[in-house]
């Protein structure tokens, strides 16, 4: 089907780790912000934190210029500025903190050498994905357990291509062809939250054709 462009899906606990560390990592950020305005000057939160937001956003900005129009970079540049206010009273909070600004910044580290690979894959240029339907009369023809493989990668597909209403057009494609072939399975699928279609759609036959 033309996926040879495709990435290599990630493990599901690695996926999990980035988002678990993601989550550490912001709480540990903002917690220890919100600790350190409190002993931060309000004109240096009024004035000089939102220079830093402004400064950070814009920098980032610079290097996605798709994001006015593309979501994904448009919440890269947002928490980006965030992270910018919130650079100065983290600052006056680590030392506030005592030994324990120590631990923060450790943690911040571990963390964020988990998510950091990650998070330059995600805003790397993707891979083009060929007109949806271009490749319909190829789905036809493929193994279900490769259309299955399809859907998987197309996860990562949506985070990393260009164009990403072309994944999602095929993975609609996908989806009708699974479930043509496997109506049952997929009902069954979609019951369960639609993660994997692994245990619920049958690979051991495959219905290819019209």
């Amino acid at each position: 089907m033309g996926t040879s462009a495709a990435r290599t899906g990630q493990p599901a606990s690695i996926r999990i780790a980035v988002r678990v560390g993601r989550v550490l990592g912001a709480t540990l950020y903002v917690t220890t912000a919100l600790f350190g305005a409190l002993f931060t000057s309000w004109s240096s939160m009024l004035v000089v934190a939102p220079l830093l937001g402004a400064l950070v956003g814009g920098a980032v900005a610079l290097v996605r210029p798709d994001f006015a129009k593309d979501a994904a970079s448009r919440r890269t540049v947002v928490h980006a500025a965030v992270a910018g206010v919130l650079a100065l009273p983290f600052a006056t909070g680590l030392p506030a903190l005592g030994g324990l600004g120590s631990v923060v910044v450790l943690l911040l580290l571990v963390v964020g050498s988990l998510t950091v690979d990650d998070w330059l894959a995600a805003g790397e240029p993707g891979p083009r994905v060929g007109h949806p339907a271009e490749l319909r009369p190829v789905l036809g023809v493929l193994p279900t357990a490769e259309l299955v493989s399809a859907w998987l990668r197309t996860e990562d597909l949506l985070r990393s291509a260009r164009d990403r209403s072309r994944v999602a057009e095929l993975r609609e494609l996908l989806l009708d062809e699974l479930a043509r072939r496997d109506p049952e399975g997929v009902a069954r699928w979609l019951a369960a939250g639609g993660r994997s279609p692994v245990p619920h759609v049958r690979t051991d036959r495959d219905l290819t054709g019209p």
